[in-house]
């Protein structure tokens, strides 16, 4: 198999994402033509089909969706050693922050409040999925890394920044979906989506059993927050999302609290091998600023 460019990653990366040829092409702001030529080349190198084309919508096969999650993480890497080639020449230290794709909106904040009290430091942010492990520190890949829940504390030094309380994500036209406030036991014989590639603890702490300990139904296998809320809204099962996460409103959702469900818990970590510097100095600075928003 041939080397692999960044720009056919990226290109494929646009194409997993909007989900059509068509619409991938104007967010990369080249020809539709080109883009399926770059495409084409990619599977020729890959030796295997990525996408099923339609007239509308270009869907991944199974090799597609494996591509698409080893695509990002090249990518992203890509450019952060890039960013720390041109911080080493100006002399601007770079700081990688790991962080779930949920959490990017708010680490973001406490990232540029960082930036903004030490000029001489550039923070990357790396999105990653929630239920992938923290091996990005581990390889020192990351700097730092935002992490929540269950998850392999080998060899990091974590401190909590924060206990969230969940709720539950419910269709609009369920039977509970009118109530205030409910209970776990409420929806205990209620099927909960299940994410792809989730530890048996994970898998616990998702679906609330963790705090009862009572069988779940597992619902159907989602892979993306999107999978999550059509898995809902067509009523093929409910969902737990944390408070920091969730809008005022979701179309076609109602947004429940829940007594006796277990809450989501937010931990910033580095590596046991990290040395005292800029790494630590972020890690006080995200304790401060998460303490100032209780």
């Amino acid at each position: 198999m041939g080397e692999l460019e960044i720009r056919q990653l990226r290109y494929f990366i646009a194409v997993g994402e909007a989900g059509s040829i068509t619409k991938a092409a104007e967010r990369l702001m080249i020809t539709q033509p080109a883009l399926s030529r770059a495409l084409q080349a990619l599977e020729r190198k890959a030796g295997v089909t990525l996408l099923v084309r339609g007239p509308r919508k270009a869907e991944l096969t199974d090799a597609g969706r494996a591509l698409l999650t080893e695509a990002r993480e090249i990518v992203e890497r890509s450019r952060t050693a890039l960013e720390r080639a041109r911080g080493a020449q100006t002399t601007t230290a770079t700081l990688t922050v790991s962080v779930s794709e949920c959490d990017v909106v708010t680490v973001s904040a406490v990232c540029k409040a960082f930036e903004e009290a030490h000029p001489g430091t550039r923070v990357h942010v790396n999105p990653r999925e929630w239920s992938l492990p923290p091996d990005d520190l581990r390889t020192g890949q990351a700097d730092v890394a935002f992490l929540r829940d269950c998850y392999d504390r080998r060899d990091l030094v974590v401190h909590r920044l924060a206990l969230e309380p969940r709720s539950v994500l419910l269709p609009e036209g369920h039977p509970l979906a009118d109530h205030e406030t409910l209970t776990v036991a409420d929806i205990r014989d209620e099927p909960v989506t299940h994410w792809a590639g989730m530890s048996a603890a994970q898998a616990e702490h998702w679906s609330g059993a963790d705090s009862d300990r009572l069988p779940r139904r597992q619902g159907p296998t989602v892979r993306s927050n999107t999978d999550v809320l059509n898995a809902v809204i067509l009523g093929r099962a409910i969902a737990f999302a944390h408070g920091s996460t969730l809008p005022d409103a979701l179309p076609g959702i109602r947004i429940r609290p829940v007594e006796g469900l277990s809450p989501s818990r937010l931990d910033i970590a580095t590596s046991v091998r990290a040395h005292p510097g800029t790494a630590h100095r972020f890690v006080e600075c995200a304790r401060r600023w998460w303490a100032g928003i209780r």
